[in-house]
């Protein structure tokens, strides 16, 4: 009998090339590693986000002081995060972010000791704490620096597109892994408050497992080393035949990239601050809060709802990578926010 048309063997693989897996599986060892160290970062956000406020409101903290304090973590990450990817190609991308590992891991520490809201203040602006669930800290940009440098143009939307979708597929694990263990620890007569703690602890063993995996990264992570200017003595010495190459000022915030570039770059950083004003009017925490409340949910049913909504983000991820190949990735975004606007 006839293998199905469907089975057969370049049919499969003409998929996995739409999806990009075959991209993924080809790339290097520091690429899959770059994206594991993402899900396994959002998995982690994902259950601390899951029971942020609660945990909160556990201690006494009133929700004025919550969203001062969501707001204040936010601000030191911009300033934090600025500074260390500003830096980050001089010191080095794995040092950096080892360094936010590190941080990561203390403030996990911090929350699960502490209960002193200065001290847990402190240790979220100074540390690494998710209050949306979403990116934080310095690893997305110094990553896709890395990704951009590992990849070859013909397979960068893959690439590009299975490294988003590890942080769909980490956060819906985090919230309905954390959210049962909790709902499972209440149940055998653990307090809230101590349960909650626990969470913390893994967020802080996250940090260290994290730290692990960024030293097994390659040097080509790295950025790639311009060769020295010649020396005096090997510059030709009839200068007036050759042309002159025009020095370039080096600037320390701004990276030397053309006017068109520039324009380009401006428009999505403004595209990109819109959405997240949006997002940060209904910050996930507070959203996973309010059912929490509303509806008097379990921490295990509350972690299955909103998984369900990171696995459907999952998919949508695949069909964007698709789509890009045929009308490009900027109108990709834009279709997709157009989509959410007229939901």
């Amino acid at each position: 009998m006839d293998e199905p048309e469907l089975l057969t063997p370049s049919r499969v693989t003409r998929v996995f090339k739409e999806i990009g897996l075959h991209s993924l599986y080809h790339s290097p060892a520091d690429t899959k590693l770059l994206c594991f160290q993402r899900f396994v970062r959002l998995l982690a956000y994902g259950g601390a986000t899951l029971i942020l406020v609660p945990y909160l409101k556990l201690l006494g903290i009133n929700e004025t002081k919550i969203g001062l304090f969501m707001t204040l973590t936010l601000v030191g990450d911009i300033l934090i995060s600025f500074f260390l990817t500003m830096f980050a190609d001089r010191l080095g991308r794995r040092a950096v972010v080892a360094v936010g590992a590190l941080l990561m891991s203390g403030s996990g520490i911090a929350f699960a000791l502490s209960g002193n809201y200065v001290v847990l203040l402190l240790a979220a602006i100074f540390g690494v704490i998710s209050p949306s669930g979403n990116e934080i800290g310095p690893f997305r940009a110094i990553e896709e620096s890395a990704l951009a440098q590992l990849s070859s143009s013909e397979v960068r939307s893959d690439i590009f597109a299975w490294y988003s979708l590890t942080s769909s597929a980490g956060a819906a694990v985090g919230t309905i892994v954390f959210g049962w263990v909790v709902q499972t620890l209440q149940a055998r007569g653990w307090t809230t408050l101590a349960s909650y703690r626990v969470v913390f602890f893994a967020y802080a063993a996250t940090g260290i497992f994290k730290l692990a995996l960024v030293c097994l990264l390659s040097k080509k992570v790295e950025p790639e080393k311009k060769p020295p200017p010649p020396h005096p003595e090997e510059e030709p010495l009839l200068r007036n035949e050759v042309a002159a190459t025009p020095e370039v000022k080096k600037s320390l915030f701004l990276p030397h990239i053309s006017k068109e570039t520039t324009r380009l770059t401006i428009q999505l950083c403004l595209a990109f601050a819109l959405d997240s004003f949006a997002s940060g009017l209904a910050s996930m925490s507070w959203v996973m809060y309010y059912f929490y409340t509303k509806f008097n949910l379990k921490e295990g049913q509350l972690g299955t709802i909103f998984s369900i909504g990171w696995v459907i983000s999952t998919f949508s991820v695949l069909v964007a990578s698709s789509i890009a190949k045929r009308i490009g990735n900027v109108k990709v975004s834009r279709r997709l926010r157009l989509r959410v606007v007229l939901d």
